[in-house]
């Protein structure tokens, strides 16, 4: 593309010049919108709701294929190797239009990838020093991942048509080797409340979070894995911590299994506070399972088995207040643990909650009040499905009916009435559910079943398509599937591409999806895209 403009006018023709080559660049790397953080949303719908390339026609013509594959620097710790890949698929830095794919590895390294050419942009090790040895329940290690801001909305990752990129912000133009400029602009200007015109997540955005072994939070320029400023105490040493999360101004974090002796509960920290305050929840029992965000910034965190003393939240889904952090209401319905993550979404007017339980059953919830005035009566459940606990549910709405797919280990129930099972299933499925009103209440209806699944992980929604990962074992390696989001019938698989296997979903979106093996290797599957 040439830019030719008289000295008259010569500033306008450049900017149109300038947004010429933006909208040209944004075509070219797949218009696609950023996944940000593990489930891809605050609410963790595991949903990109819209693909310039990738769609239900789309992935029954040839084209979809595996791209790249890239083996880091990093050893596993038990079954964890690498985090779900974030991305930033059109940062605009001093060296013009880049694309890339950031990793945390339990080894306490940050990984960045440029994903147009597949090969490792940067390395960052935490030198993290005594860690304690990897049991099944504390792995130790950098478990919490990485991530990028991400804002509270529930259509964070954008509306793309062609030739357009997603609604959220995009990085301004730093100094060489210095990334974005957002941080250091919103800490003069924000002063400590952080609240005046600035946009959701505009402070951070130009960085990437990583919570290492030792506790220390650290905030990373996205260009070359420098940290933008001191590391900040979050957690004491040696927790098991999962769902890093940055929205606007807060992080946060849960911990389980009491590794380190750190309690099991909720952490977070406000960033543009003048003292860096640590506020936390602790459940006095069970650790917690994972954390979900309602638009209002409200946490909600679903916990696992403990002790049942009356000070104790075990078993149990919380609503928190995003402040301070204390307990506004819950849902408990019986003494049996939660096995995933809370997943919100908005229906007919209200949000909603899903989650499942060791019971074998999803629970969908009214967040106003989760279980109502007696804290265990849920809006409806799902008959008893079966072992959902080898990943966490996920979300998505098209033509006006809400999904609720949910991976499932092991035979599936056929007292729960779910289609196409008949014996057919015997490793596992994700299995589908619609949310249908009856007689003015919701109800959880039975839709479809996937094909056999050895170790199903959390499936991945893009623009209508299923994609679905075998996770397999050590002697059966991870495959992954696109299935049509509305009937479940396969439109793709990986084959034999992958050679070890996988203990989490795909990331994604701008038409090329992520996935990490236990050998720690980064396979990227999509469209190959115009340069």
């Amino acid at each position: 593309m040439k830019c030719h403009f008289p000295m008259v006018g010569r500033c306008a023709a450049g900017i149109a010049c300038l947004l010429g080559f933006a909208n040209l660049a944004l075509a070219q790397f797949g218009g696609g919108p950023a996944w940000n953080v593990a489930g891809g949303d605050a609410q963790r719908t595991s949903w990109v709701r819209m693909d310039a390339n990738i769609s239900l026609a789309n992935m029954q013509k040839p084209g979809f294929k595996f791209l790249w594959k890239v083996k880091l620097n990093n050893d596993p710790r038990q079954d964890y190797p690498l985090s779900q890949a974030v991305e930033f698929p059109r940062y605009i830095g001093y060296r013009g239009f880049r694309s890339y794919a950031f990793l945390g590895g339990a080894s306490n390294n940050a990984f960045a990838i440029d994903s147009d050419l597949g090969r490792v942009e940067w390395t960052h090790h935490f030198d993290v020093p005594n860690q304690p040895a990897a049991t099944a329940v504390c792995p130790g290690g950098m478990t919490a991942g990485v991530s990028r801001p991400t804002p509270l909305t529930d259509d964070p990752l954008g509306t793309v048509q062609a030739g357009r990129g997603a609604t959220h912000a995009l990085s301004a133009v730093g100094a060489p080797h210095e990334g974005a400029v957002q941080v250091a602009q919103a800490l003069r200007a924000g002063g400590a409340s952080g609240r005046g015109a600035r946009g959701p997540a505009a402070f951070g955005s130009g960085n990437l979070f990583a919570l290492s072994t030792d506790g220390l939070l650290h905030l990373e320029y996205v260009s070359n894995g420098e940290e933008s400023q001191a590391p900040i105490r979050f957690l004491p040493p040696n927790a098991n911590a999962s769902g890093l999360i940055f929205n606007e101004t807060d992080v946060y974090v849960s911990t389980s299994g009491g590794c380190g002796g750190v309690p099991n509960g909720v952490w977070g920290i406000d960033l543009l506070s003048t003292d860096k305050k640590v506020v936390r929840w602790k459940t006095n029992g069970g650790g917690v399972v994972g954390t979900a965000f309602g638009t209002d910034g409200t946490v909600y965190a679903s916990t696992g088995d403990g002790d049942y003393s009356p000070a104790s939240y075990s078993d149990s889904l919380v609503s928190l207040d995003r402040k301070t952090l204390k307990m506004r209401d819950f849902f408990s319905p019986a003494k049996s643990p939660f096995t995933t993550s809370p997943v919100i979404f908005s229906h007919t007017g209200k949000y909603l909650a899903v989650v499942a339980n060791k019971d074998g059953r999803i629970y969908l919830l009214d967040t106003a009040s989760p279980g109502g005035a007696d804290h265990r009566t849920p809006l409806a459940q799902s008959g008893v499905v079966g072992n959902i606990a080898t990943g966490d549910l996920a979300t998505w709405e098209a033509a006006g009916t809400r999904w609720i797919l949910a991976p499932v280990a092991g035979a599936l129930n056929a007292a729960a009435k779910l289609p196409g099972v008949n014996g057919a299933v015997t490793n596992g499925a994700v299995a589908a559910f619609k949310v249908v009103d009856e007689g003015g209440k919701p109800s959880l209806q039975p839709a479809w079943v996937s094909r056999d699944l050895l170790v199903p992980q959390t499936p991945t929604i893009v623009n209508g398509v299923v994609f679905a990962v075998a996770g397999g074992d050590a002697q059966h390696p991870a495959v992954l599937y696109a299935l049509d989001g509305s009937t479940g019938k396969e439109l793709w698989n990986s084959g034999s591409t992958m050679t070890s296997y996988a203990r989490s979903g795909v990331s994604g979106g701008s038409s090329q999806l992520y996935l990490a093996t236990h050998d720690s290797t980064v396979y990227t599957f999509g469209f190959e895209l115009v340069k």
